[in-house]
């Protein structure tokens, strides 16, 4: 299949400056009420850029993978809802399947991505986006990151009404991670999962955090759970726990007395924490292999399969391990290291993994950096200074170990482990404020007992 075309170069200006006369509507209208929208039109660019230069990579990198595939059966479906409404549909609103097949013809084409319901829910999301962009691939990417961008602005805003003095330092965890710029962009699954944590944390702050609007924030929770389960299930299960922890620091922080907080916090954990572990059973079905019975030995699989010689070469090794608590616990550690900061900078073998390394070189100096000015042990006092850190950094510290003790190839680490960038870097940035700002503190006292 030839990806672009004259449509392609005609019809990309024209959505870019549509969008754009939209969006800078929006900055102009929120600005006056909310400062932080100064950032919006550049941060809507990195997502846009990020976006097309995921199309050529895949193109002309390497000439072809999921991201084209994704398109290729997307056109397909769209040529059946014109050519058969009635089999469009059904595809569109209940997927893909063996069965629908006979669907298809070598006019309309063969859909590769029908065995997995998490591909085709990107297909049948990206069939319906391409009829908007009149089956050209630049510009339903475009409409794509313009889209997604509003998951990940929200997730931006989160932070401002907690942290509003860290706007611009936060605007590196939310917009200017490579990675996430570049795999979370395009038409990928990691586009969707990305934006629909976005608007997970969003109403799940809005609806539990600051107790507003509940039933409609309630009702954005449900879809956005419903996506990342459908796309990625995974990501849901180090996400649930980390959102019921961070309920239960919010609700402590709101007792006041020592002796109370230590007595009710306990029993906070204990409900919710039970209240999660709970739900991730009951939804086993759809979780499927990540369901909480199956994940460990899921993990063990996996991760002896992609030390094949297959990916000789792109593999690493964090040691050998079983599904045992004990056995798991024994490679944590290089786990941990893996999902955070692999791979480094001299394990890269082609330009992708060079820029990779350099970020997670950042990342890790960062890391070094916040442990040396806390001391090491001082870092965990700041696990439940703020109930929105002590979210980031169970979330992300889970996720990231368990991305780690999964994956042993660098090619599908760099793409797995971005949900979890943002909020690392967000709590590495929230916890340099808050050394500083009791640094100042500690001064504002020295001087008023010299005085």
């Amino acid at each position: 299949m030839d990806y672009y075309s004259i449509v392609d170069v005609l019809l990309t200006p024209l959505f870019l400056f549509i969008i754009y006369s939209i969006s800078r509507f929006i900055q102009q209208n929120k600005i006056d009420e909310l400062p932080e929208y100064r950032y919006y039109l550049k941060a809507l660019t990195i997502k846009i850029v990020g976006a097309l230069a995921l199309c050529f990579i895949y193109t002309f990198y390497y000439t072809g993978g999921d991201t084209t595939q994704y398109f290729t059966d997307a056109i397909s479906v769209n040529k059946l809802l014109f050519m058969n409404p009635p089999a469009g549909f059904d595809v569109i609103f209940h997927g893909l399947s063996v069965t629908k097949l006979s669907y298809f013809n070598a006019e309309i084409g063969y859909p590769a991505y029908f065995r997995d319901p998490s591909t085709s829910f990107v297909v049948q999301v990206i069939s319906v986006l391409s009829i908007f962009g009149l089956r050209s691939f630049l510009p339903t990417t475009v409409l794509l990151a313009w889209i997604s961008f509003s998951g990940i602005w929200n997730l931006y805003r989160v932070f401002l009404s907690e942290f509003p003095k860290l706007s611009k330092q936060l605007t590196v965890a939310m917009f200017y991670i490579p990675s996430v710029i570049i795999w979370g962009s395009g038409i990928l699954k990691d586009t969707f999962t990305l934006s629909a944590i976005g608007y997970f944390t969003y109403a799940f702050y809005k609806g539990f955090i600051q107790r507003r609007n509940f039933l409609p924030n309630f009702i954005v929770i449900l879809i956005s759970s419903y996506v990342i389960i459908t796309v990625k299930s995974y990501i849901f299960i180090a996400l649930l726990p980390g959102a019921m922890i961070w309920l239960v620091s919010n609700l402590v922080g709101r007792l006041k007395g020592v002796i109370l907080k230590a007595a009710i916090t306990p029993i906070f954990l204990f409900f919710t924490i039970g209240g999660a572990i709970l739900i991730i059973n009951n939804l086993g079905d759809s979780l499927g292999k990540f369901s909480s019975d199956k994940l460990l030995n899921v993990a063990v699989v996996t991760q002896r399969d992609l030390k094949s010689d297959y990916y000789k070469g792109n593999a690493f090794d964090i040691g050998e391990f079983d599904s045992d608590i004990s056995s798991i616990l024994a490679v944590s550690p290089k786990a941990l290291m893996a999902g955070l900061f692999r791979p480094y900078l001299w394990e890269a073998n082609n330009v992708l993994m060079l820029a990779s390394g350099v970020e997670n070189l950042w990342f890790l100096y960062m890391t070094i950096l916040i442990l040396y000015k806390t001391r090491v042990i001082g870092f965990f006092k700041f696990f439940f200074r703020h109930h929105l850190l002590t979210f980031c950094l169970v979330f992300s510290i889970f996720f990231a170990f368990s991305v780690g003790l999964s994956t042993s190839n660098f090619g599908s680490l760099v793409r797995y482990k971005i949900p979890s960038e943002p909020f690392y870097m967000a709590s590495l940035i929230i916890i340099n404020f808050f050394i500083k700002e009791d640094r100042e503190k500690e001064k504002e006292l020295e001087n008023e007992l010299i005085e």
